[in-house]
């Protein structure tokens, strides 16, 4: 007798993450003949910005540049000069990819650096790390029985999945003015500029993923009177992007921001207080949602020969995810008198069995006593211990956030989004042919010691896990210790099963 089976489709990405990509990137700059020679450097400092994202031949490419810039003060000065350098870079994958593969890049300076050439030349060296994430369009057929035909007993388990369902981007634009509070010494020029995206809330509605959140900005700048002055602010911004399948409500909603464009100066105007932003960043978005699994993973006949085939399923679930906030202080140079800007280089170094680690570096820019600007790189370590199954792929993230001094210190909170997943392959029933046979006789009641699961009992001595508990008034399925038991077998259990029903 054939056994009748039914197709369920299973469409999800199959996610696969490189991390670990470094490399160094380098440029000279080259001083105006305008500008005073080189003295000292004070400051470096870049931004990553991606400018495309391809996956064909057989490789995954990501072109884009750092836009980096260095102050200095010439030899016998403290008057502060900017230069400006952009350092194009390309990561390149080896990976055999299918045509509609999304692909997914997060780019980060673990440092920057500048060397002195000569005194009108400057090598800036900057350490890249980069992530990168495919996600491919994956359909797992699954073969469901239609119904299981008498004596043929079936164990099967409903699984639920999590898995990325859908992958989406949306391009943001923002150009905008900002206004610097009133209490603030205006800019009569601008030195240096920092930008990143800070999402707040976030939701799937149906076809379309909303989120909000505010392009956080961070200047310094030089006042008429040539003093030093920073200001931090921010652009608030809400956005969706259109699905290309419709999610549940409770659908997860990872968003991964890349900076595309960052263009931020004054009005031109004297003592200006007045910001011009033209900034554009990618929001790369996957939506992770539960799919239940039902799977037939063993399965024999009372009374006949059972012939199984079987398919082997291999799926990567998400089992959980955390989020850690974290507030490092790190201890402020003994001569700093009055903290004028920083640059953070976070960095995720290793993840072990047991405990993740990483660090982060702040490049801190202030005033000593003789009022001159200098800058020292501070650097704290961090660590994470694992709080899931050992076995489970631990995927973590560090993101720094609000900085703050507090006396002598500088007080640092850092967000790490931690994901653990891990690979399942299990089998699942997807054929089989029943021969009918005689049933011997014999007798009907065997008598067994067992412990563990009644599954395993039942199927060893031609039973069911229904007819041991009804034989022995058990409720569970499984027996933590060894009892005695009896166990229906032959024409005993076919009778105990009909009373059953």
């Amino acid at each position: 007798m054939d056994i009748l089976f039914r197709e369920q489709s299973i469409i999800y990405l199959a996610e696969k993450r490189y991390d670990g990509l470094r490399q160094e990137q380098t440029g000279e700059i080259t001083v105006q003949e305008t500008l005073p020679e080189l003295g000292r450097v004070v400051d470096c400092f870049g931004t990553v910005l991606v400018q495309s994202r391809t996956a064909d031949n057989g490789s995954v490419t990501v072109t884009g540049g750092i836009q980096a810039g260095v102050l200095y003060v010439p030899e016998e000065s403290e008057q502060i000069e900017r230069l400006e350098l952009w350092i194009p870079f390309t990561v390149t994958k080896k990976i055999p990819t299918q045509p509609d593969a999304v692909v997914h890049y997060w780019g980060w300076l673990r440092s920057i650096d500048a060397r002195f050439v000569n005194k009108r030349k400057l090598l800036i060296r900057a350490d890249l790390a980069s992530e990168l994430t495919i996600l491919t369009p994956t359909t797992l057929e699954l073969q469901q029985l239609e119904e299981c035909p008498r004596g043929l007993i079936c164990k099967s388990e409903t699984y639920p999945m999590r898995l990325p369902l859908c992958a989406a981007e949306r391009e943001v634009q923002i150009a905008d003015e900002v206004l610097m509070p009133e209490d603030m010494q205006g800019i009569d020029r601008l030195l240096k500029a920092q930008c990143w995206v800070e999402l707040g809330d976030r939701r799937v509605m149906g076809d379309r993923a909303i989120f909000q959140g505010e392009l956080k900005i961070r200047v310094l700048g030089l006042t008429e009177e040539g003093e030093l002055a920073a200001w931090s602010g921010g652009l608030p911004f809400s956005q969706y992007a259109d699905l290309d399948r419709s999610m549940e409500e409770d659908a997860a909603l990872v968003i991964r921001p890349i900076l595309n464009h960052l263009e931020i100066d004054t009005d031109g105007q004297p003592d200006s207080r007045r910001l011009l932003v033209n900034v554009s960043f990618t929001a790369q978005m996957v939506l992770w949602g539960e799919i239940p699994v039902t799977l037939v993973q063993d399965a024999y006949s009372l009374d006949s020969d059972f012939h199984p085939e079987w398919q082997i399923c291999e799926l990567n679930p998400c089992l959980d995810t955390l989020e850690t906030d974290l507030t490092q202080a790190l201890e402020l140079p003994a001569d700093a008198v009055r903290v004028l800007d920083w640059t953070v280089f976070p960095d995720r170094e290793t993840t072990g069995v047991e405990e993740a680690r990483g660090s982060l570096g702040i490049n801190v820019l202030y005033y000593d006593p003789d009022r001159k600007i200098q800058n020292k790189l501070l650097r704290r370590e961090l660590y994470l211990e694992r709080q899931a199954d050992p076995s489970a792929d631990w995927r973590w993230n560090l993101i720094p956030g609000e900085i703050k001094q507090q006396g002598s210190q500088l007080t640092v909170s850092v967000n790490t989004p931690q994901r653990f997943c891990q690979t399942r392959a299990m089998r699942n029933l997807s054929g089989g042919i029943l021969t009918p046979k005689p049933i011997k006789s014999g007798p009907s009641l065997i008598v067994r010691r067992a412990s563990g699961e009644l599954w395993d009992l039942a199927r060893d001595n031609g039973s069911t896990v229904r007819a041991i508990q009804t034989a022995n008034e058990l409720e569970q399925a499984v027996l933590t210790e060894e009892r005695l038991l009896l166990i229906p077998v032959g024409r005993g259990v076919m009778s105990m099963e009909e009373v059953s029903e």
